[in-house]
């Protein structure tokens, strides 16, 4: 692509033709179910959770990012273009310029961050986009104490750092955490709805949810963020969620 050594976050708009970006445009994910868009990458690449997912009882086995759609040409050819995205030297103005105007962003809806190199560049992203609010679940714990060990987070991202293990512990080297909860009602924290949520953010009962048979239709329109952004904050510790 012509011009992209001279880019910034200030000139995206001037030096990229329309082709271009709409092409960086489609780097983001739409995440129908959450109210922000998000970024992703493969989830073979997962340096933890491509080993945990052959761990009976881990958070990563049976991985939903390794299944169905994610198996499709077209999606693998978009997460290879992603990872050459992340990788390559115009990522932080481009990501600056594409979320400068997004209230909330989570990064990495499926895969992880691979490096230090790639989590600083991710914080500096954040730094620059201080009017949104950036959610970075991961489960590197080892990258993410290496980055704060060179810098603090800017104070628009919540690190979400997940537990290995089904019903096991959250991490106490980090601030904020995430764990799965193998029973509804038996979780760390603050337990996510969204198992029983509809887009429009209403809810069904709990003994409605667990009324309903495997194959039921309306499951399909639950599992939705609805009004919740407890991920997106920091003064919620640990976050819980729950198999369904």
């Amino acid at each position: 692509m012509n011009n992209l050594n001279k880019l910034t976050a200030e000139n995206c708009d001037i030096l990229l033709s329309k082709e271009q970006k709409k092409y960086f445009k489609s780097m983001l994910s739409n995440t129908s179910k959450m109210p922000s868009k998000s970024i992703s990458l493969s989830a073979s690449l997962c340096n933890v959770g491509s080993k945990l997912v052959n761990v009976v009882g881990s958070t990563c086995h049976n991985c939903y990012a390794l299944k169905g759609m994610y198996n499709m040409p077209n999606v693998k050819n978009k997460m290879n273009e992603r990872l050459e995205f992340f990788n390559s030297n115009y990522f932080i103005p481009v990501m600056i310029w594409l979320l400068s105007k997004l209230k909330l962003f989570r990064w990495f809806d499926s895969g992880d961050v691979q490096n230090v190199v790639m989590a600083l560049n991710i914080l500096t992203v954040c730094d620059n986009t201080p009017n949104c609010k950036h959610w970075i679940p991961s489960r590197e714990n080892k990258i993410w104490k290496e980055v704060l060990k060179i810098r603090s987070l800017p104070s628009n991202v919540v690190l979400r750092l997940s537990a290995t293990m089904v019903d096991g512990k959250p991490s106490n080297n980090f601030k904020n955490t995430s764990t799965v909860n193998s029973k509804l009602g038996s979780f760390i924290g603050s337990e996510c709805q969204a198992f029983r949520t509809f887009k429009n953010g209403s809810m069904i009962s709990l003994k409605e949810y667990k009324s309903l048979k495997h194959k039921d239709p309306i499951k399909k329109e639950l599992g939705n963020c609805g009004n919740c952004r407890t991920c997106w904050n920091a003064d919620i510790v640990n976050v819980s969620y729950p198999i369904h």
